[in-house]
């Protein structure tokens, strides 16, 4: 009897292969959000921090809503989506009254953020709290030396420093929130992020 026999392929269809099946397993998979969405996220967010949360502050420290927003987007979604958010979220703190730093400095924060996207999980811990720490020094230092370069203020950096710290501690306390609030929502269902 050949191999290519019909009569046998039939048996062997009828019968099975001898090795037992496994269970299916469902694989999670994760579509990023898109842009749109995440550009109202971030007028929404400019328009909440600029309205609500203006007279908020710790230590001469103001939250910034627009840096957790900007680098999970970075972390979750790529190079691509964070430094085009960044650019958008700059341009939009600028035009609340930012004094036109916030464009360069949100953009590259976007931009680094996403290059971790492919080396870590957007929704570790200390990924995340890490990330939003470095932009948010990354953005104190692009604004610094903005005013000492460009505009020849000297002294700003010891003047601006000790709020710069304490930005960076309150913007790593925000972003450990929301992190919280998406872990909660995506366990019980609420939040497909």
């Amino acid at each position: 009897m050949s191999t290519l026999d019909p009569a046998r392929a039939d048996e062997r269809l009828r019968i099975g292969s001898g090795t037992p099946r496994r269970p299916r397993v469902d694989a999670e998979i994760s579509v990023p959000p898109r842009f749109g969405l995440l550009a109202l996220l971030a007028i929404a967010a400019s328009i909440v921090q600029s309205t609500v949360l203006s007279s908020v502050e710790f230590r001469g420290a103001h939250i910034s809503l627009l840096i957790v927003l900007v680098v999970w987007t970075g972390l979750r979604c790529g190079v691509v989506t964070g430094g085009w958010l960044g650019l958008l979220a700059g341009l939009i703190a600028d035009a609340l009254g930012g004094g036109g730093v916030n464009v360069l400095g949100f953009t590259l924060a976007g931009f680094g953020a996403g290059l971790l996207a492919n080396r870590f999980f957007w929704d570790s811990f200390p990924v995340f709290i890490a990330a939003v720490a470095a932009a948010a020094a990354l953005c104190a230092f692009v604004s610094w030396a903005t005013l000492a370069i460009a505009f020849g203020e000297r002294g700003a950096f010891a003047r601006d420093s000790h709020t710069a710290v304490w930005a960076i501690v309150v913007d790593c306390t925000v972003a450990a929130i929301a992190l919280t609030f998406i872990r909660f929502g995506r366990s019980r269902g609420w939040i497909r992020a």
